[in-house]
């Protein structure tokens, strides 16, 4: 009869615990969700977006707008905050996943101390002091958002958030411009943003879809026709360094998905679906250009201006004109983000003849901003970050260990022909984080995921825990966390 007692009130007490443990994790992935919703919505004011887009014919007048939108724009400036306040929330409330203390620390403490001492050389102190207090912000949030977020809920946050975008993208080209021309070769999409950042935008959209898919292939009814829907507005941006590189890399993360989820059967029916679009394609493209000029409109993307393909798109001589400016501060540059001041803008896109407010280029940036000192930081930053999370990956393959070494190699080779330095526009700043996953010491973030084996949709630990290894409620913290260890890992997914 004791025994038969002792067994009830250990099954009670069992109960007991696995609800509070199952409130306490509902409430963690209720502020998750809330959280995500409000930086989402702030994001879209901070960058600024676009609704809709409109661009002034005059490249002087247009560059006075960019410059002025970044300037004292006021959704900016109530955006930013809240961004900061909602990451210290997440920080201060929620379960922190891994610890600090890889090699690739005191570089990124080096390059951010390096952007603050600028201040003091800076050739306008009101935009480096300005700029500055953004760049502090996103840092904090990639902060934040890497010690919170597993790599599977990063990928959710990325996939939805730049999904919605899209979307509202389709909405304005299509039925508030009605500009919609997929068959005109002079057409790119936009939306509410330009054409080679909407590809930035899809691409992102598109790696974390197929990083979702890595670990829920059951997902794949879901996230396959935004793909592919994805992969056709990419083409219409026409962006041919974006569109090449997000191919690239869904090409990885495809083939992994192949191995990991699909019979042999199926990636040889996959195989031929492919050959049975891509073949017609071809064939399509040679005969339409007689056979002679057909990888150049391959390349082209429909595109006409193929007079502007010598010189990059323009770009070429823009960098000419920047590497006269690059001469006079070489070491230590004009301040963090100092170069592009209002007037200089105007400047250079009146010589240059179009609207350019940044060097088209990542490290000409860098330069321009840090001089060669922080370019230097920086590249050592990236690069060290990239082979960092390739290591990782090939050390211990998984779909957590996926998503930073594509993200840093896109932003890398990104970065060659395109500007994406730390700012809220959100695909880079996702991919900015993983900087962040890879200061923290190797296998750490394991050691905070619970040891019970796979955890189900809720976040939950395995129902085959034993008992004594269950949340004891004596020890609950805050939102219920054991003060001590076991940790468990709390996820949205």
């Amino acid at each position: 009869m004791r025994a038969q007692i002792a067994e009830r009130l250990a099954y009670a007490e069992r109960t007991r615990i696995n609800y509070e443990f199952e409130r306490q994790s509902y409430r963690v992935r209720v502020i998750k969700i809330l959280c995500g919703v409000l930086l989402g919505v702030c994001f879209w004011y901070s960058v600024p977006y676009y609704l809709p887009l409109k661009i002034d014919p005059n490249p002087k007048k247009a560059a006075a707008n960019e410059a002025a939108a970044y300037e004292g724009n006021f959704s900016r400036q109530v955006a930013m905050p809240i961004i900061a306040l909602a990451a210290a929330f997440l920080i201060w409330r929620l379960p922190k996943r891994g610890r600090f203390g890889s090699r690739l620390m005191p570089i990124a403490i080096m390059y951010l101390g390096w952007a603050i001492l600028s201040a003091g050389w800076s050739g306008d102190p009101s935009i480096t002091r300005k700029r500055l207090i953004v760049f502090c912000i996103n840092c904090f949030f990639a902060m934040a958002v890497a010690r919170v977020l597993s790599g599977d809920e990063m990928a959710l946050f990325g996939f939805a958030q730049t999904g919605i975008v899209a979307l509202i993208s389709v909405y304005v080209e299509v039925l508030q411009e009605k500009k919609f021309a997929p068959f005109d070769p002079d057409y790119r999409f936009n939306g509410v943003m330009t054409a080679n950042y909407q590809a930035m935008n899809l691409v992102m959209c598109m790696i974390c879809g197929m990083t979702l898919l890595q670990k829920r292939p059951h997902w794949l009814r879901w996230i396959a026709p935004v793909m592919g829907v994805g992969l056709i507005l990419l083409y219409l941006t026409r962006s041919r360094l974006g569109s090449i590189l997000g191919l690239l890399l869904l090409a990885i993360l495809a083939v992994r998905y192949g191995r990991q989820h699909l019979k042999p059967q199926a990636r040889t029916l996959a195989l031929v679906v492919g050959l049975t679009v891509v073949v017609p394609a071809v064939i399509f493209a040679i005969g339409r250009n007689g056979g002679e000029g057909a990888a150049q409109s391959a390349f082209m993307m429909g595109r006409k201006d193929t007079e502007n393909t010598s010189n990059l798109s323009n770009r070429a001589p823009l960098w000419a004109e920047l590497m006269e400016s690059v001469r006079v501060h070489p070491l230590v540059g004009y301040g963090y983000e100092a170069f592009w001041t209002p007037a200089r803008v105007e400047r250079i896109s009146a010589d240059q003849g179009w609207m350019v407010p940044h060097a088209h280029d990542t490290y000409l940036d860098q330069t321009l901003s840090l001089g060669v000192v922080g370019m230097l930081l920086y590249i050592g930053l990236l690069g060290g970050g990239a082979v960092m999370a390739w290591r990782r990956f090939l050390r211990k393959p998984s779909e957590q260990s996926l998503l930073p070494p594509i993200l840093l190699t896109w932003v890398a080779l990104t970065g060659i022909a395109e500007s994406v330095p730390v700012d809220p526009y959100l695909p880079t700043l996702l991919a900015y984080t993983c900087l962040v996953k890879m200061c923290l010491v190797e296998g750490s973030e394991d050691e905070t995921d619970s040891h019970f084996g796979d955890e189900i949709v809720h976040g939950l630990p395995s129902p085959t825990a034993r008992p004594s290894e269950l949340l004891n409620p004596a020890r609950v913290v805050g939102l219920g966390m054991p003060a001590s260890p076991p940790r468990r890992r709390m996820t949205v997914l």
